[in-house]
């Protein structure tokens, strides 16, 4: 796997490449200063030593294994009270480990950090309890686990006999224009008297699709449609995913047709409860929670780098916006977070690199203030500095 940093949301960034604004920039904030390689953070950091007198060239050392290329362009970053980033161009090599850049153009972040991010000795904080989803489900590419098709198979021989006709299945692509408008609106559609006109002119609630309204075809042919079919009621009712990070998403729906009964709105309320259940039972199985602990990097109090090196947290964290995780200081109890992930570095080992947002702390009294004071302490007990 190639190292790469993916930043969720892109800084907004002052570029310049005036002579006087960079050698103002690098003689004032960076001289003597490490800076991180931005690409690929594995590669170390190196240390701005000279700076030219026009401000166009630096003498830099790097780390043994940084491997700087003639002609490579290549990324360096300094986060002080702002983020700084170098554009720079290897020119020459020096002695062993340093050489000759040449600054292309030099970054600077619009406003100040929010919080100051501090770094945590090794094992002072660590996050665990990671949950997140075994597999992915994208209804609008039609991605749908087998386990979503298996639970819809079961719950349809349940209710086979329950009516003249049931369906349940995942939306596709070829649906026809009542099952895409149940999709795209997440409403259900209950025809309660399929020869009574106002069965297609009128809705029982908001929740529900009003045929007249919503749907192109002509209600009067579809009058005629199920007469011919003699179906006297209809129902469809969307089943409706809530993933981890509170997102709806339909992924399948429940179509019924009776040729004896009617459909009601109690009816119709009975079959959505149904959908509630099999939609947890979905989440079960799609659902794991990995025990294993992670170091935190550094941590500020809106948010962490920690670093991931599992097979199955590899491949499923880049995929999603957040998680929920706990997060332990040593020798504390710990506290049930939600975190948005705001950038990821692939390693050159290739585990990933998270940068993570503390969206939301447990619902639990004080923990907000709970977590602050824990942050201090550390800070106290272990003379930590900003980063």
């Amino acid at each position: 796997m190639s190292n790469e940093i993916l930043e969720r949301q892109k800084r907004q960034l002052d570029v310049f490449s005036e002579p006087e604004k960079k050698l103002h920039v690098l003689t004032k904030f960076l001289a003597g200063k490490d800076l991180i390689f931005k690409e690929n953070a594995s590669r170390g950091k190196i240390t701005l030593k000279k700076i030219s007198p026009d401000g166009n060239k630096v003498l830099v050392a790097t780390e043994s294994y940084a491997n700087l290329e003639i002609n490579e362009k290549v990324v360096f970053y300094k986060i002080l009270a702002r983020y700084i980033q170098l554009e720079c161009k290897v020119l020459q090599k020096r002695a062993e480990n340093e050489f000759v850049l040449s600054v292309e153009k030099i970054g600077i972040a619009g406003k100040d950090r929010e919080t100051p991010r501090f770094p945590v000795p090794p094992g002072h904080v660590w996050i665990t309890n990671i949950l997140t989803s075994k597999a992915s489900i994208d209804a609008n590419m039609f991605i749908i686990p087998t386990s979503v098709k298996v639970n819809f198979s079961d719950y349809e021989s349940k209710l086979k006999n329950s009516c003249d006709f049931i369906k349940i299945t995942t939306f596709q692509p070829n649906d026809n224009e009542k099952i895409r408008i149940v999709k795209k609106t997440q409403k259900m559609l209950l025809i309660e008297d399929t020869q009574n006109p106002n069965s297609y002119t009128e809705s029982p609630t908001p929740d529900f699709i009003i045929y007249e309204e919503e749907i192109d075809s002509e209600y009067k042919a579809e009058m005629r449609n199920q007469k011919d079919h003699k179906i006297k009621s209809e129902l469809i009712v969307p089943v409706i995913y809530i993933d981890l990070e509170e997102n709806a998403i339909p992924i399948g729906y429940i179509h019924m047709q009776s040729k004896t009964e009617t459909f009601d709105l109690g009816k119709a309320m009975e079959i959505k409860t149904l959908t509630f259940e099999m939609v947890d039972r979905i989440r079960n199985s799609n659902t794991m929670t990995i025990t294993e602990r992670f170091n935190v990097l550094d941590i500020s109090s809106g948010g962490l780098k920690v670093k991931i090196n599992n097979h199955e947290l590899n491949q499923t964290l880049p995929r999603l916006g957040g998680f929920n995780f706990d997060i332990f200081f040593k020798m504390q109890s710990p506290m049930s977070v939600f975190g948005t992930i705001r950038s990821i570095t692939t390693d050159q080992d290739g585990g990933l690199i998270l940068g993570i947002h503390l969206a939301g702390h447990s619902s639990r009294p004080g923990e907000r203030k709970r977590f602050i004071e824990n942050l201090e302490l550390m800070k106290k007990t272990a003379n930590l500095t900003p980063n």
